[in-house]
């Protein structure tokens, strides 16, 4: 059984500061690039200071800087215990209003190998190498890793209802006009409800797995050096839970584009697909997504600008497992590694290759004349994800694009 319990958290100091975030929250910390990491540091306490670090000693000055933070009343912590409910009001793809709504609280970590927290992505060691060091540096999480929640019955989503009309305790809209906002729910019946509801569930990380692990690792290597009797600060993590049928649960696809290949390479691509994959010509980029819209979830698009090359490639023999139904699993291991030659460590390493959401965001970079090719992907469902991920079986990286994110700097939980 999973165990969700409510935690003190720490946040920006409201008295201070307003309950608007907007100065000094982030996206997660691996979806920002150079120039927003600049522009979100101008400002000396946005949570990037932390979640990324500075140049000299990045961490040890990451810590520091979080200890003067809550010295001074910056950040604050918010007793008692309570779960939080964090809600994004956003554009659905087709345009219309929607709104997606969690539950923030502290999940106990479970190997893999029990099933009552499963994974859906691979991780990259020197990503989790790098959240070692920051979460042994400050004690704690900066960010929430964000999990799914099986629940069928429902309950949980109609106990989210009545509660998330209650005044908020921050809020801010981000640079995508998300609006986001959140809801403090301390009371013991609502706090008991929720552990309740959770308990019997099965929790699936949508984002967050490189956290996950480091956090995994963490906790056997503190059990290690101080014994294994009775729950520790370090035994959780602190989460978002979304139900799976939640109606603002949106899944875009992460396209490749992919660079510095030999022209003969790109000259012979289309005869060396032409033998395992139906390939269907498009008249350019915006009719092959179209087609792909329609197409199967094991298809993908090539477009070669360079070579006159849009067309929409569909597997003649379907490939077996979760895995087999999946458009980026297809492509990477029939395509990328099969006829391109990558490896896992050039993928991993982003070696001649760049994973790039959404279809407008695409094209735009390719316009740079940057990439030789792009790759177009359809985002897996989140059945798909939940099948793969009850299999045993892991999506390559950047599978999955849940949008919007959980963002950074709301509420963090410490171990002491």
């Amino acid at each position: 059984m999973a165990k969700v319990v409510p935690f003190e958290a720490i946040h920006y100091n409201t008295s201070r500061f307003g309950k608007d975030l907007t100065r000094f929250v982030a996206p997660p910390y691996d979806v920002i690039d150079g120039p927003l990491e600049r522009a979100l540091k101008n400002d000396r306490l946005n949570i990037t200071h932390v979640t990324l670090g500075d140049q000299h000693d990045a961490y040890a000055t990451a810590a520091k800087r979080l200890g003067t933070w809550l010295a001074d009343e910056v950040m604050v912590r918010d007793g008692p215990e309570a779960f939080y409910l964090y809600e994004q009001t956003f554009k659905a793809p087709d345009g219309e209003p929607i709104a997606r709504t969690g539950i923030v609280g502290l999940v106990r970590l479970e190997d893999f190998s029990k099933g009552t927290v499963l994974p859906h992505e691979m991780t990259i060691p020197k990503h989790k190498a790098d959240r070692l060091a920051l979460m042994t540096a400050i004690g704690g999480y900066a960010e929430q890793v964000f999990m799914l929640y099986d629940d069928p019955s429902g309950e949980v989503e109609r106990l989210i209802q009545g509660l998330r009309k209650r005044g908020e305790l921050l809020r801010f809209v981000d640079s995508d006009g998300v609006h986001h906002r959140i809801v403090r729910i301390g009371d013991e019946a609502a706090v008991r409800r929720i552990t309740e509801l959770l308990g019997p569930l099965r929790l699936l990380i949508a984002d967050g797995h490189h956290r996950y692990e480091t956090a995994l690792k963490y906790r056997d290597t503190r059990r290690s050096e101080e014994g294994s009797e009775g729950e520790r600060p370090y035994d959780f993590i602190s989460a978002t839970l979304v139900g799976f049928g939640n109606p603002g649960l949106v899944i875009y696809p992460t396209h490749r584009l992919v660079r510095g290949l030999p022209e003969d390479a790109l000259d012979g691509l289309m005869g060396r697909l032409s033998g395992d994959f139906e390939l269907e010509p498009a008249a350019g980029p915006g009719e092959l997504v179209e087609a792909l819209g329609r197409a199967r979830s094991d298809a993908f698009g090539v477009w070669v600008p360079g070579k006159g090359v849009s067309a929409l490639a569909t597997p003649k023999r379907a490939g077996s497992g979760a895995l087999g139904k999946l458009s980026v699993n297809v492509l990477q291991e029939r395509v990328l590694k099969g006829v391109l030659g990558y490896t896992q460590d050039m993928l991993d390493g982003k070696v001649g290759i760049e994973f790039v959401k959404g279809t407008e965001a695409s094209m735009a970079a390719m316009a740079t004349g940057e990439h030789q090719a792009c790759f177009f992907v359809k985002a897996p469902t989140t059945d798909q994800v939940m099948e793969a991920s009850s299999s045993g079986e892991k999506m390559p990286q950047k599978s999955t694009y849940f949008f919007p994110k959980i963002w950074s700097g709301t509420l963090l939980y410490m171990f002491g």
